[in-house]
């Protein structure tokens, strides 16, 4: 069976060579993510012949999704996973490909697998341009929001996320747990962000905190997908401040103008998420399929 382990920190960086990131949208390649993530969705990787393969695992020996090798022998990476699944003596499946992806794996073994679309792994990519301007009739609506928050609440600051504010940040994330009717103690995201939080200097993350009154209301952070497209990773808001999440997302935003492109990631299938995204205009959705050997 191929090695596969959890990704370490000090992996991040080693395995981001076997990325081509010239041309990269999807928050699936950023590493950071899939570190945060590890221990909730099991995330493992193993390398094969200078190529990246990276899974998804129900247990220590099921395997519930691989994912499209990527590096210098992906075909011959690709072999290596029909093995391995055969060898765990189960029927492999192929996820969250893009439709680059799909093709590729189509070439590679014509008419041996199923396709099927996953609308809740699709990443919604916007024009930074756009979420800084909210220039048209397209965004009137959210222009609307965010000048009714500065009318309601006066007394307002928006900071960038440093040593000194770190815990508000925590705040903002137990607070909307409560809004949201979650336990503070058990809610994994809020050990991911922290964690998170310890490791922003490190590897390059950003974020900023929303007050009113002195009160953290809202906060986000994310990281690089490439020199064009940034991730937002994390972000959350206190709903009974009406318009905040207009707001946290746009005053964000004035801070990335660097980059062409915003990823505000996936829906995970939620209606209400896949509304609010879809409201924000994305300029591409970036389409993800499951693949299962027939």
């Amino acid at each position: 069976m191929l090695n596969f382990k959890l990704i370490e920190k000090k992996d991040i960086n080693y395995f981001k060579q076997f990325y081509d990131y010239s041309e990269a949208f999807g928050c699936d390649i950023n590493l950071l993510n899939a570190y945060l993530w590890r221990n909730e969705f099991n995330i493992k990787f193993a390398v094969y012949d200078d190529t990246l393969i990276k899974a998804y695992f129900n247990n220590e020996k099921k395997v519930w999704g691989y994912c499209m090798p990527t590096g210098k022998n992906v075909k011959q990476a690709l072999e290596q996973i029909l093995i391995d699944a055969q060898q765990r003596g189960q029927k492999p499946q192929i996820v969250m490909m893009t439709n680059a992806q799909r093709a590729m794996l189509e070439s590679t073994f014509p008419f041996k697998f199923e396709f099927v679309r996953s609308p809740e792994n699709q990443d919604y990519i916007y024009n930074t341009k756009d979420l800084v301007m909210l220039a048209g009739k397209k965004f009137h609506a959210k222009r609307n929001h965010i000048s009714k928050f500065y009318k309601t609440y006066t007394n307002t600051r928006f900071e960038t996320i440093d040593n000194s504010n770190e815990q508000d940040v925590l705040q903002v994330v137990k607070d909307w747990c409560s809004e949201n009717g979650y336990n503070p103690k058990g809610y994994e995201e809020l050990a991911v962000i922290e964690e998170a939080l310890e490791m922003r200097e490190d590897f390059g993350m950003s974020g900023a905190v929303l007050y009113v009154e002195d009160k953290p209301v809202a906060m986000t952070l994310g990281s690089e997908i490439s020199d064009k497209v940034y991730d937002i990773n994390f972000e959350k808001a206190l709903r009974q401040y009406d318009g905040v999440y207009a707001v946290i997302n746009n005053e964000f935003a004035k801070m990335l103008t660097s980059y062409e492109y915003i990823n505000r990631e996936e829906d995970m299938g939620i209606e209400g998420l896949r509304k609010s995204k879809l409201s924000y205009n994305p300029v591409m959705i970036l389409d993800r399929f499951n693949a299962t050997l027939k």
